[in-house]
């Protein structure tokens, strides 16, 4: 379960590194890296995990990694398929704390920057709004050249600092982390999650999964994650069922059903649990927003 240190190629002559990535997939593993990591996705669907947070994410999904958090980005499940039409985009940048050199950050205007990134150890994610107002402003940085990477660098983070719609993600910080030889086991578990979801999955089995025995597994997961296996597998599904009551017609058994729950009651005292409502509820909340009306409390 230990996250992979993922080293991040240097440019000799940039000072940091962004790319507009493409591909079926997002397929860096569960890591982390000494560099500062502005994600935004432009495309796909799929569960996000920051350091102890589970969510999912979609389009306009914007994400601000301090140094040395462990993340990754795990498409859906219909992504991996061989004959899969679905494709993943986004648009990554990746700087060193000390880009600019350590007497930037003594200066009075880099300040609020400087307290942005001291936030960013426990990962922010920022409202859409504040998404679509920076997304032109980083295609424009990925086609710059020169001293115009600088400023443009400077002027996404001045919106980034200056904004108070956002919201931290990891209940705690991520600290001393060492590279692990052992570091795509929690990539073999989250993988065998995501294609197994509407299973039972047992702990023998998942930590089968990892080569270890159950009492050792779940030992290993909470140290790493400081959360129980169990406790990240209903978040898991309780996303997947969220994802299904707003995007289908199925009914509420039925979704919980497909998404891992046994029975009804079970699932509606999860999903109660996870998210202050339940699942009946939380349909018709939707549903009521996207047709422009409100639901009584």
């Amino acid at each position: 379960m230990k996250p992979k240190l993922l080293k991040v190629q240097e440019n000799p002559v940039q000072s940091f590194d962004i790319r507009h990535e493409k591909a079926k997939y997002f397929g860096n593993p569960w890591h982390y890296h000494p560099e500062l990591e502005l994600a935004l996705i432009l495309k796909s669907t799929g569960t996000r995990f920051v350091g102890d947070s589970i969510a999912p994410f979609g389009v306009d999904d914007l994400v601000l990694i301090g140094s040395n958090l462990p993340h990754h980005w795990q498409n859906d499940g219909s992504f991996y398929a061989d004959d899969s039409k679905s494709s993943a985009e986004a648009i990554i940048l990746r700087f060193k704390l000390d880009i600019w050199g350590a007497r930037f950050w003594e200066a009075p205007e880099s300040q609020e920057i400087k307290a942005l990134f001291q936030l960013a150890s426990k990962g922010i994610l920022y409202d859409k709004s504040v998404a679509q107002l920076v997304k032109p402003m980083l295609f424009q940085l990925c086609q710059a050249k020169g001293s115009e990477r600088m400023w443009l660098w400077i002027q996404i983070f001045e919106v980034l600092a200056q904004t108070s719609a956002y919201q931290l993600l990891s209940q705690s910080a991520f600290v001393n982390i060492n590279p692990n030889k052992d570091s795509d086991r929690i990539n073999k578990v989250l993988s065998y999650t995501q294609d197994h979801l509407a299973e039972n999955i047992t702990l023998e089995t998942i930590a089968g999964i990892a080569n270890m025995n159950a009492a050792a597994f779940c030992r290993y997961f909470k140290q790493q994650t400081n959360k129980t296996f169990i406790e990240t597998l209903n978040e898991i599904r309780i996303h997947y069922a969220c994802r299904l009551l707003i995007g289908s017609d199925k009914d509420i058994g039925q979704i919980g059903f497909e998404s891992g729950f046994r029975n009804v009651p079970h699932f509606n005292q999860v999903f109660k649990a996870k998210t202050g409502e339940s699942p009946s509820r939380y349909k018709l909340k939707y549903e009521n927003r996207a047709n422009g009306t409100s639901l009584s409390p």
